[in-house]
């Protein structure tokens, strides 16, 4: 952010979803980590929702927000990736 911010880009503004999603990457590979609440304001509507997404052996997806469109999508993209891989 800073170098960008030198370029004369704008700072990102953060939002708060209530949602937390994390990526690493490190050395020998990359992990990924997320909670598993989703909520409509302040109701807790699924104590279990995932969040990281299978796409392909070595693909996968992190999203929050809107759980049915994010489910969708990624087994929309999931099917496609095997279909290529045939």
């Amino acid at each position: 952010n800073a170098f960008l911010a030198q370029k004369g880009f704008p700072a990102p503004k953060a939002t708060k979803t209530g949602t937390t999603i994390v990526g690493i990457i490190y050395a020998d590979g990359v992990i990924l980590g997320a909670d598993t609440r989703a909520t409509e304001n302040t109701v807790v509507s699924d104590k279990n929702c995932q969040k990281i997404h299978y796409l392909a052996s070595n693909m996968y997806c992190c999203g929050a927000g809107t759980a049915a469109d994010t489910e969708m999508t990624t087994q929309s993209v999931a099917s496609q990736l095997e279909l290529q891989r045939l």
